[in-house]
């Protein structure tokens, strides 16, 4: 996603002609100025939300990186326009006033995209009620950040750089998250990891498979998740390997 809104907001930019540099340096050096600036801010985004404790998408620390990230631009524009041979700019405020209508787009867009990958029946009264009554998120990382209750999850499994979380209802979201952080977040929630790439909630499993030395769990979701040779023993001690085994 993040590279998308790179190219996406570089492109706008550059045919929209913003502060006049498709005019001043043409299209192509245009393309290059505004890929260096968006992208320069993006990984300030990203630095940004890691340095802080807490949230990472709280809304005083997406409010106040907008003020602290959007005030360099009115250094960065003119920086970069004397770096590419203009002398004569200087230093304005509509950067920093045309980047927080940008960075408003982009989180709207972002909160758009979770919403969609939201869970069905989050929504309805019965399951706000057990939200309620549940441990809240905040004390999971990446369960804070994905919004979801420790009580609906049931897997978090790795995609590179990424971890997919299964909760229940059939629904699943993609976080952008370290596994081995995921596994430290979950410390506290009744499950364990069970394979190089795979952690399974207790309540999740409904049953086990056995294929010569290999097994694999089954979850409540109807997926099925490998358990490593090295984590057979732990399943078998919290009785995952008896729930239903098939030949």
């Amino acid at each position: 996603m993040p590279p998308v809104i790179w190219l996406g907001i570089t492109i706008i930019l550059t045919i929209v002609d913003a502060f006049g540099i498709s005019t001043a340096f043409g299209s192509v050096l245009a393309l290059v100025f505004w890929g260096a600036l968006v992208g320069v801010n993006m990984l300030g985004w990203f630095a940004w939300r890691r340095s802080l404790p807490g949230k990472r998408d709280g809304a005083g620390r997406m409010a106040l990186g907008a003020l602290v990230l959007n005030l360099l631009l009115a250094i960065e524009v003119p920086l970069l326009y004397r770096l590419m041979g203009r002398v004569d700019a200087s230093v304005e405020w509509k950067p920093f006033a045309y980047g927080l209508l940008v960075t408003g787009f982009v989180m709207i867009l972002l909160r758009a995209t979770r919403a969609r990958h939201t869970p069905a029946g989050q929504g309805d009264d019965v399951a706000d009620t057990a939200r309620s009554a549940a441990m809240p998120t905040a004390s999971f990382g990446i369960l804070a950040r994905a919004g979801i209750n420790p009580a609906d999850l049931l897997s978090v499994r790795a995609e590179d750089h990424y971890c997919r979380l299964a909760v229940r209802g059939g629904g699943t979201l993609l976080v952008h998250y370290r596994f081995r952080d995921a596994v430290g977040d979950l410390a506290n929630v009744q499950g364990a990891q069970v394979h190089r790439g795979a952690w399974v909630a207790n309540s999740a499993v409904t049953g086990s498979e056995r294929t010569g030395r290999r097994w694999a769990l089954h979850l409540a979701d109807g997926s099925r998740v490998p358990v490593s040779e090295t984590s057979v023993a732990l399943c078998r001690a919290r009785g995952w390997l008896e729930r239903g085994e098939l030949a």
